[in-house]
């Protein structure tokens, strides 16, 4: 002890201490911060494009100058033809005559709609021996129901209350309201829960087809995300390609997976969700959920001895997406040395990053070497993707649905809606109408598949 009671040598186990105490206290600010933010990111009002700090130089909206401008195609003919003359061929204020030119405008428009009614009168025969009830049946008819239930609607009624439902999230009280105000037809909300459960039923051959189609192709992405069910909380899964698109609502175990992709070989891309580890198939790692991860951790691990290793981590992803855009490029031989230096650099970075004393980044460790064959597949397989984006972007439109709140009450409304939501995804992935495909269900007696391709193109 000196003069002032002071201690002049620390022991070792005090100075790790008053380290790790320092250490703490930084990051008590930090979380501190980030739960103050929150609080008041919660009393206000919310912003499609909220940004938490302004950019000084924001780039302009729209296209990049030089762009190929856009415009709407000159019709190949008018259906009327309106003259506009001027009042005079003089100006208004100093009276001189001038010439007139005649400029061309055409506007299109939606005249009024008016609903069209068809009386179909149907025969019906009951054979006098074994008593066999025979109804005929026309092939505009949508129904078979005679008597007290005898005015339906028709499918192009149908198709759009089934597309307004399933691709833009309204609710059937919404589309019910629609239809009145726009064509005066006077409906229920549970007319459409009713048909659209009748639709659902009658494309189940379709779902099945494209299923046993998705199974045989060389790729599928696979992601989810909330949903509910009544009180019941379930997941809305998504399972597609480029040109097909299938939903699920179930639990969000592996199982669910597993009965989607059936006996399919080829490689699945998915982010890092435990359920798909049990799935004996190859697999593509999403990149870009890394890199976020990443991301964050350089924000809060601040020594340098972890931004050193994160930002090699980093510039290891980067390298790699480069590789695979300089391939088409490249001899085979210079791109095998590439993609040599990279994988070794990798297994580098998992050796050396082992001695981190953060236990966050070891815990990025881990991530990275559980899944260590599942990361760069991209640089191998051609016409692999190093990131999900494909799947998020398929399943954005449930994401929104559910913050409307537009989930279902019913395992019933479920299956309805994970088998329109694919029919409607997938011909829009395929440039074919969402209408059409409920015109040829509706028209059919008995549910038969229907090829995409087969539907008027969009």
């Amino acid at each position: 002890m000196d003069g002032t009671g002071k201690q002049k040598n620390k022991c070792s186990r005090c100075a790790e201490l008053e380290a790790e105490v320092k250490e703490l206290r930084q990051k008590n600010a930090v979380l501190t911060e980030k739960l103050e933010e929150a609080e008041r990111a919660g009393k206000r009002q919310t912003s499609r494009f909220n940004r938490n700090e302004r950019v000084a130089d924001p780039k302009k909206p729209g296209r990049k100058t030089g762009s190929k401008p856009s415009r709407r195609d000159k019709p190949a003919k008018a259906d009327r033809t309106i003259s506009v003359p001027l009042e005079s061929h003089a100006c208004p204020d100093c009276g001189c005559g001038f010439d007139v030119i005649t400029h061309p405008q055409f506007q299109t428009d939606i005249p009024p709609v008016e609903p069209t009614i068809t009386q179909f009168n149907v025969e019906v025969g009951t054979c006098p021996c074994c008593g066999k009830r025979v109804q005929a049946r026309h092939p505009d008819q949508t129904s078979d129901a005679l008597g007290a239930a005898n005015h339906s609607l028709g499918p192009n009624l149908h198709g759009m209350a089934a597309s307004l439902k399933h691709t833009s999230g309204m609710s059937f009280a919404k589309v019910s309201a629609f239809f009145h105000e726009w064509f005066h037809i006077k409906t229920a909300p549970s007319t459409f829960v009713r048909s659209l459960y009748r639709i659902a039923k009658k494309a189940m051959p379709t779902i099945f087809a494209l299923r046993e189609q998705l199974r045989r192709s060389l790729r599928i992405h696979a992601d989810e995300t909330g949903w509910r069910v009544g009180t019941a909380s379930c997941w809305l899964w998504v399972f597609c390609n480029d040109e097909i698109t299938l939903f699920d609502v179930a639990g969000r175990d592996h199982g669910v997976a597993k009965a989607m992709l059936g006996d399919f070989d080829g490689v699945l891309c998915t982010d890092g969700y435990q359920a798909y580890n049990s799935l004996e198939l190859l697999k593509q790692r999403c990149n870009g959920h890394v890199q976020k991860r990443i991301k964050d951790l350089q924000s809060r691990l601040t020594d340098s001895a972890s931004q050193h290793s994160l930002n090699m981590m980093s510039a290891l992803f980067k390298t790699a997406q480069s590789l695979l855009a300089r391939r088409e490029n490249m001899p085979d031989d210079i791109y095998r040395d590439e993609l040599f230096r990279l994988e070794k650099s990798f297994d580098d970075w998992l050796w050396l990053s082992h001695e981190s004393k953060q236990p966050e980044l070891l815990r990025l460790r881990k991530h990275l070497l559980k899944h260590r064959p599942e990361w760069f597949q991209y640089l191998y397989q051609p016409g692999l993707s190093p990131t999900n984006n494909l799947a998020e972007r398929q399943i954005r439109p449930g994401v929104i649905t559910r913050k409307l709140g537009g989930c279902n009450k019913s395992w019933r409304g479920a299956m309805t809606t994970r088998i329109l939501a694919s029919l409607a995804a997938t011909c829009r992935q395929q440039g074919r109408q969402f209408g059409g495909m409920i015109r040829h269900l509706l028209h059919a007696r008995e549910p038969t598949a229907i090829t995409i391709a087969s539907l008027p193109q969009i």
